[in-house]
């Protein structure tokens, strides 16, 4: 029970996306188009830990700061207090959050990156205030995780891409790197102004000034399907300039990410209930993860 409980603290099916993300792409991506990396395997092993650590951490102290808000919002959800104590999460914190930033650092000095080192620390230092103090400020807490969220995916650009080799290949995969990391920047900022809109309730109750609360559910609700017209358009864009080159993925793009994001903005201004945004919320999270299926598609087609 406690290995349970565990996993949903660490929010295990965030982490599994992410490790499918970076697997994905170093082994499936970057091999079909042959491009030339830095890592090995082991350096990679590290840098995904690293990662994967240091992200889990981030979820432990949201749940520890956020028990309060968490108990009116989602009361059944509630791990901290219920299956772990206060000191023994603070505790778990501390473990994968010191042993996440340790091995970034190891893995920055050994490729000879010794800056790279302020990735890790500085990524665990926005997840700490995200949870103490931004996530209460309206739209700072969303765009501190969107980037996050985002930079998950550019960091293979700064460790592992060859930024000496000049191929068409290696452009075209840096650039694909660049707009993967923008949908999944523009995606989880939306989700996450949806998921502010289903908190409302817990979070008026402890005076927390997220969007909904400062400008009212309608209107937020309204400004997240407007947001969905910057992803729709990127895979639009997409899809014309390369429906030549690229027919399956084009295709692909359009049946798993137009008209998903465009159901999602038409529901988004119709929505009224916490049961319809979380619906949405659920939407989105499976159209993050069908917009990085394109990725297999892609690979296939070379």
């Amino acid at each position: 029970m406690k290995l349970v409980a565990f996993f949903k603290l660490i929010r295990w099916k965030n982490l599994l996306l992410i490790l499918y993300v970076q697997l994905l792409l170093k082994f499936l991506v970057f091999n079909s188009f042959n491009i030339v990396t830095n890592l090995s395997l082991a350096q990679f092993v590290i840098l995904l830990i690293s990662i994967l650590l240091i992200t889990a951490a981030g979820y432990v102290i949201n749940d520890i700061l956020d028990i309060k808000t968490d108990l009116i919002n989602k009361p059944r959800k509630v791990i901290v207090t219920k299956n772990f104590s206060i000191e023994k999460a603070q505790w778990l914190y501390l473990v994968l959050n010191a042993t996440g930033i340790i091995l970034g650092i190891g893995l920055a000095l050994n490729i000879e990156r010794p800056s790279y080192s302020f990735i890790f620390i500085g990524a665990s230092l926005l997840l700490y205030y995200y949870s103490k103090k931004f996530k209460s400020k309206p739209l700072i807490g969303n765009l501190i995780v969107s980037f996050l969220t985002a930079f998950s995916i550019y960091i293979l650009y700064l460790f592992d891409i060859n930024k000496t080799i000049q191929t068409t290949n290696q452009q075209l995969i840096t650039n694909v790197l660049i707009v993967l990391s923008i949908f999944a920047f523009l995606l989880n900022f939306i989700r996450e102004i949806v998921k502010d809109i289903e908190d409302v309730n817990g979070d008026y109750s402890l005076k927390i000034n997220t969007l909904p609360i400062l400008i009212g559910k309608k209107r937020t609700s309204k400004i997240a399907s407007i947001l969905c017209l910057l992803p729709l358009s990127l895979s639009v864009y997409i899809v014309i300039r390369f429906a030549s080159i690229y027919k399956f993925t084009s295709l692909y793009l359009v049946v798993f990410t137009i008209i998903p994001l465009l159901y999602i903005a038409l529901k988004l201004v119709a929505a009224k209930s916490i049961k319809d945004y979380k619906k949405l919320s659920t939407i989105l999270k499976i159209s993050m993860f069908l917009g990085i299926n394109a990725l297999i598609i892609f690979s296939l087609n070379t």
